[in-house]
């Protein structure tokens, strides 16, 4: 059987996505930026209208990110390209040296416009752990910072800037850690676990983090999206009528709605039937706890 929606969870879209991904608040366009990430697609979403576009890409999208000209950053399996969403122009920006094998999957901005950008296998959990974590200021090449990832998730950043929060979403790790984040330079350092997902349902997936410093981040194949606080105790739990939360991100007008995005394409027939908004995305009042989120630093 399929889950009730929980009160005051709203399904926002019109269509099921594959895999919907990549969720993070526009404050510049007042619109909410997320990927359906197997349909090679960018999606925005105008919460006032209600009305989405969307973008066809050359390749696989992970993530992306509001960008300082007005564009949109977007992370593929090649690189990072930019998406003009006024022409729908897309260009490469910069090629990753993993291009045959690893692919683009989760980002985050810093306070400091620095584009994080975890990458997973091609081939996901069938694959070899050849994730990657990159740093990239706007110009240059990207930093590696973290190697030997199954499946890079979690990013996110306490509001200060001062920790960077990634997980790891292979089944054999589960866990989120923190790290000590140098704004100069954008160093990491003094990693330490967070979180243990192991004795909770789901693994963790996409997160945002809020004005308290409170982390949320979605239980993919948990049926919830979980609040944990800055000493590590879960909160809250919003529950969801479908298995696999995939992304969430805080904005709307006032920063109160949470956005949650979903997955629907790894389903057999029978849980396709028990899960009918599986892929949609959902929204919930949660107070206006949002932080702004910085756009990416494009210095040419």
């Amino acid at each position: 059987m399929s889950r009730r929606l929980q009160a005051g969870l709203e399904v926002v879209s019109h269509m099921a996505a594959l895999v919907g991904e990549g969720a993070v608040w526009c404050t510049r366009s007042s619109r909410l930026l997320w990927v359906d990430a197997w349909a090679n697609a960018v999606l925005r979403y105008d919460p006032v209208t209600g009305a989405m576009e969307s973008w066809v890409l050359p390749q696989r999208t992970g993530c992306v990110a509001p960008a300082s000209d007005g564009g949109i950053l977007v992370g593929l399996q090649s690189g990072y390209w930019r998406l003009d969403p006024g022409s729908g122009a897309v260009d490469a920006v910069l090629t990753l040296d993993h291009a045959d094998y690893n692919r683009c999957n989760d980002s985050v901005v810093d306070p400091f416009g620095r584009f994080w950008c975890g990458t997973m296998n091609v081939a996901g959990l069938n694959g070899p752990r050849t994730g990657e974590l990159f740093g990239w200021d706007g110009h240059g090449q990207p930093v590696r910072r973290l190697e030997g990832l199954g499946l890079s998730n979690g990013l996110a950043c306490s509001p200060d800037g001062r920790i960077l929060y990634f997980s790891d979403s292979h089944p054999a790790v589960n866990r989120v850690w923190q790290y000590d984040l140098d704004g100069a330079t954008g160093a990491l350092s003094n990693r330490r676990l967070f979180f243990d997902t192991a004795l909770l349902p789901g693994r963790p997936d996409g997160a945002t983090v809020d004005a308290d410093g409170c982390y949320w981040i979605a239980a993919v194949d948990g049926w919830a999206v979980l609040r944990i606080t800055p000493d590590g105790r879960v909160d809250r739990r919003i529950e969801l009528p479908v298995a696999k939360p995939s992304k969430v991100a805080i904005g709307g007008a006032r920063l109160d709605t949470l956005f949650i995005t979903s997955i629907s394409a790894t389903l057999d027939p029978s849980q396709r039937a028990a899960q009918p908004l599986a892929g949609h995305l959902f929204a919930v009042h949660v107070g206006p706890i949002g932080v702004a989120q910085a756009e990416v630093r494009l210095q040419g």
